[in-house]
């Protein structure tokens, strides 16, 4: 059986570590400290759950489950000191799957985990390949084929096609995909998300004569199609 893997996010050593403590014999735990590192780390390991506190320095915990919604359905739980009702039903609004909050109790922690976990599994999609016209991708396996032929992808080009395949026909802002795969700010990055695309379309046209997938959009942005 597939390990399951689980994403800490957490600023807070002393929580961090007792998480880490209580889940590392059932399993295999990564740690984050902020939201820059939590999408990062996400993007690596593609975890089966991520436990995540709204009070990080940088990205702050909403933002980063925004941008998890944008290209994954993960499990999140989330860990927080609000008690207020209507921002509980905000953040649940917003893709959270479920909450605690501080202090929160190990078994109840514990048993939640195991839940978001078992429903988490229950949606996984039976096919893990994206398939559109000549490409395909495998979504598990990293693997990219066009017109048949492997296409091997750094990991920044492959998760800028694994969004943009995703989402056929839906027009990406420039921002919106860089912040969702560099996970910072879009600020002075322009002109590299614009060599990263370049090198994609190159990539995958040497391999498909006259085929054109990863499109631009003036003055929009960019789109699978």
């Amino acid at each position: 059986m597939a390990t399951v893997t689980i994403l800490i996010v957490e600023d807070h050593d002393d929580i961090r570590i007792l998480l880490k403590d209580v889940l590392t014999p059932e399993y295999t735990v990564f740690e984050a400290v902020d939201g820059v590192s939590a999408l990062s780390k996400f993007r690596e390991h593609q975890p089966d759950l991520v436990i995540l506190d709204l009070m990080l320095p940088g990205i702050m915990g909403e933002s980063v489950l925004k941008t998890l919604r944008k290209t994954s359905q993960v499990p999140v739980l989330v860990l927080t000191a609000i008690q207020e009702k209507q921002k509980i039903v905000e953040l649940l609004e917003n893709g959270a799957n479920d909450y605690l909050t501080k202090p929160f109790d190990i078994d109840e922690l514990l048993a939640r985990v195991r839940v978001q976990l078992r429903q988490g599994q229950a949606i996984q999609p039976q096919d893990e390949r994206l398939t559109y016209g000549k490409v395909t991708l495998n979504q598990v396996t990293h693997e990219v084929l066009v017109d048949g032929q492997t296409l091997t992808l750094p990991k920044k080009e492959f998760a800028l096609l694994q969004i943009l395949m995703a989402h056929p026909h839906q027009v990406f802002q420039k921002a919106q995909l860089y912040e969702t795969v560099w996970g910072e700010s879009y600020i002075n990055a322009e002109n590299t998300l614009n060599v990263h695309l370049s090198n994609l379309r190159t990539k995958i046209s040497a391999l498909s004569t006259n085929a054109q997938y990863v499109n631009s959009i003036w003055g929009i942005g960019v789109r699978f199609d």
